[in-house]
C-alpha cells in the first residue's frame, strides 16, 4: 500500500529496509510534527495535515479505532499503517504530548556466509548504528557485499539532523532523501514502475528525511534544511553527488555540486508547491569546463475534496527544454469501491535523471499513457481465530485491478517505429474461514517488441490460528516457455520468537521465464531471489528476543539443481545469516 506494490516481490530493497525501520522503532504519531509525519513517507500531505489539525482540536490518538475516525484515514488504511505507527502518550485524555528528550540508541549488526562449488566460501557483514535525544538524531551504516575486495566496505551512509522546534525547522548533514511533488523532477531512492491499485498512482512526498541504509547508493548527500512558517514550507539543499566514490577510487573531477530549492503552501485540503534544481559538473575539471548535464523545475499540487484526491505535476527540462506532466485522480465509486485513473506525458528527449515518477518502464522518459485501477471489498466480515480488538476481522473479499497503456515515440527496437505496451493486473484475495485465506494473482503484458506475451498466474493458499501459520504456493508463468514454481511454509510467530521452514521446487527453463519469490529475512536484509533452472530450495528463518534491549535474527539457506541436465549442470549454494539487533 505505501510503496504502490501488489506483493512484495516487487518491492525494493532501499525501501523495504526505510519501512523496517518503523518495525523496529514504530513512529509515535501523538509526539511528532505534521512536518515529521510527511517526512515519514507513510502519510499524504492531506493526512498529516488532518491528524495534526486533530489532535490540536481533540488531543492524542489512544487508540487504532479512533485513528481510523480521523478524516483521510478509514478503516483499511489504519490496518496497513498499524505495525508502523505508535499511539504512545504522556499525556492524560484530551491534551497534547511533548516529545522525550531520553536518549534512544539503536544497533544492528549482521554477518553472511555463501558457500558454492564455483566461488568456494565467501563473507560480507554490515554494521548501523542510530542515537536519538530529543530534537538530535544521527546516524551511520556501513556494510560490504560478496563482492567487496578483502571484506572492506564498500557502502556508507550517515547524518546528523537537527529538529528545532520553536522555528519550526529541520536541519540535516550527510546523507538524506530528497522527493518532491509527484516524483517527476526530484526524486531520489527507488520508485515502482507500473501501477497495481489507487494507491499506487499518488505519491506520498516525504520532502527532506534523514537516509541511513545497508545500501548507502540511493541517498543524496550534503546539506538540507526545512523551514515552515504558518502553511509555508521551504526545503533548500545543497548536495555533492559523487562525493562517496573518493572512497572507492574516484577522482575530484568525478563530483559535481546540485543545489535544489522546494516551495510548498500547504492548506487544510491539499497543497501546492514548485522545485528547482541544477547540477554543476566539470568545477574541478583541469580545464575548468563547468557542464550542467541535469536541470529541472517543476510545479505540482494535490488536492482531496470529500474523498477525492486529484493530483497533478509538470516538470521543464531546461537541458533538452522539453515539458513533461502528468494528472490524476482517485475518488470513491461506492461504500465498497474506489477507483482511480492517470495519464502521463514524458516525451522522448525528456531527462529521466532524478525522477521517479510512475511510469510504465524503467525510466520517466519517452512514454505517453493513461492507467485505470481501482479496489473492492465485498461480503460480510469474517472473524479471524486468535485476534483481538481492532483488526480481528476481514472482509470476505478483497481485490484490486488495473490496466495501463502505454505508447513510446521512440521504439524499442529496429524494426519499428513506435512501440506499445499493455499491463494488466487482478488480485483477488478471499477469507474462506476464521483460518483459512486464498490469493489470486493474475496478470498479464503485452509489447509490440520481444517476446509480445508474458503472463503470470499465482495462487496462494494461507492457514493462521493465533500464533501459528502456513502457507503454500503456485506459480505458472508463460513467456518464452513455461516457469513453473510451488513451495509449502510453516511458521510460529510471537513478540519474543518466530521460526519459518520453507521447502519448494522449481522448473524454469529460460532466464526471460525467471520467478521471484520473497523470502523471510532479518530487518535490512531484504530477500526476493531470481529462481532460474532445476531444482529445490529449503529456507530456514527464525529470530529470539534472548533480552528487553536485543534481539537475535538467523537465517538459513540452500538451493540445489539435481534436475538440470548434464550439459547445463549448476553447482548447489548454501547460505547462512546472523544478525544482532540492540535497542536501549
Amino acid at each position: 500500500m505505501f510503496l504502490g506494490t501488489d506483493s512484495p516481490e516487487e518491492i525494493d530493497s532501499y525501501e523495504a529496509e526505510r519501512l523496517a525501520d518503523y518495525l523496529v522503532r514504530p513512529l509515535r504519531i501523538n509526539m511528532v510534527s505534521a512536518s515529521s509525519l510527511s517526512a515519514s513517507g507513510l502519510f499524504t500531505k492531506y493526512q498529516a495535515a488532518s491528524l495534526t489539525d486533530y489532535r490540536a482540536r481533540h488531543g492524542d490518538v489512544l487508540s487504532l479505532a479512533e485513528l481510523a475516525a480521523v478524516d483521510g484515514f478509514g478503516e483499511q488504511f489504519v490496518r496497513a499503517l498499524a505495525p508502523f505507527v505508535s499511539l504512545e502518550s504522556r499525556t492524560l485524555p484530551g491534551q497534547r504530548a511533548g516529545e522525550s528528550d531520553v536518549a534512544r540508541n539503536d544497533l544492528a549488526v549482521r554477518s553472511a556466509g555463501k558457500m558454492t562449488a564455483e566461488e568456494g566460501a565467501l563473507w560480507n557483514y554490515g554494521m548501523r548504528y542510530r542515537i536519538e535525544c530529543g530534537a538530535v538524531e544521527a546516524g551511520i551504516a556501513m556494510s560490504s557485499s560478496y563482492d567487496a575486495s578483502g571484506g572492506v566496505p564498500d557502502a556508507y551512509s550517515g547524518y546528523v539532523s537537527w529538529n528545532m522546534k520553536r522555528l519550526p525547522a529541520k536541519i540535516v548533514l550527510g546523507d538524506f532523501n530528497s522527493r518532491f511533488g509527484q516524483g517527476l523532477a526530484l526524486w531520489n531512492g527507488m520508485s515502482m514502475s507500473g501501477v497495481s491499485a489507487p494507491s499506487s498512482l499518488a505519491k506520498r512526498p516525504s520532502g527532506i528525511s534523514q537516509s541511513w541504509s545497508f545500501t548507502g547508493n540511493c541517498s543524496m548527500t550534503g546539506l538540507a534544511t526545512e523551514w515552515s512558517a504558518g502553511r509555508l514550507s521551504v526545503s533548500l539543499m545543497l548536495s555533492v553527488p559523487g562525493i562517496k566514490g573518493l572512497f572507492f577510487g574516484r577522482t575530484l573531477e568525478d563530483v559535481a555540486i546540485l543545489p535544489a530549492a522546494n516551495i510548498t503552501w500547504n492548506g487544510r485540503n491539499g497543497h501546492i508547491g514548485a522545485t528547482h534544481y541544477a547540477e554543476f559538473s566539470g568545477l574541478i575539471s583541469k580545464d575548468c569546463s563547468v557542464r550542467i548535464p541535469d536541470m529541472k523545475t517543476s510545479v505540482d499540487g494535490s488536492w482531496c475534496i470529500r474523498g477525492t484526491d486529484i493530483f497533478a505535476e509538470a516538470a521543464f527540462d531546461w537541458v533538452s527544454m522539453r515539458t513533461a506532466a502528468l494528472a490524476g485522480t482517485s475518488f470513491p465509486a461506492g461504500e465498497n469501491l474506489r477507483l482511480a485513473a492517470m495519464l502521463r506525458y514524458y516525451p522522448a528527449e525528456y531527462s529521466s535523471l532524478r525522477s521517479g515518477a510512475v511510469r510504465s518502464t524503467t525510466r520517466c522518459t519517452n512514454e505517453h499513457a493513461a492507467s485505470f485501477c481501482g479496489e473492492f471489498a465485498a461480503g460480510e466480515w469474517v472473524k479471524l481465530r486468535g485476534q483481538e480488538g481492532f483488526g480481528a476481522s476481514r472482509r470476505r473479499h478483497i481485490g484490486n485491478f488495473s490496466v495501463d497503456v502505454a505508447f513510446f515515440p521512440e521504439a524499442k527496437d529496429k524494426e519499428h517505429l513506435h512501440s506499445m505496451q499493455v499491463k494488466a493486473l487482478a488480485v483477488w484475495d478471499v477469507t474462506l474461514s476464521e483460518v483459512w485465506s486464498m490469493k489470486f494473482r493474475f496478470s498479464e503484458r503485452i509489447r509490440s517488441w520481444g517476446e509480445p506475451f508474458r503472463t503470470d498466474m499465482r495462487a496462494d493458499l494461507l492457514w493462521q490460528s493465533g500464533r501459528f501459520s502456513a502457507a503454500a504456493r503456485l506459480n505458472a508463468l508463460k513467456c518464452v516457455g513455461w516457469g513453473l514454481l510451488g513451495y509449502a511454509e510453516g511458521g510460529f510467530c510471537e513478540d519474543e520468537a518466530s521460526i519459518y521452514l520453507r521447502c519448494g521446487l522449481f522448473r524454469i527453463d529460460e532466464w526471460d521465464d525467471r520467478i521471484y519469490a520473497y523470502e523471510r529475512d532479518a530487518p535490512g536484509s531484504f530477500n526476493v531471489p531470481a529462481f532460474y533452472g532445476r531444482g529445490v530450495w529449503a529456507s530456514f528463518a527464525s529470530s529470539w528476543r534472548f533480552a528487553r534491549w536485543g534481539k537475535l535474527y538467523v537465517r538459513a539457506s540452500y538451493t540445489a539443481y539435481p534436475f538440470m541436465s548434464a550439459e547445463k549442470k549448476k553447482p548447489g549454494k548454501a547460505e547462512l545469516k546472523l544478525q544482532f539487533m540492540f535497542s536501549f
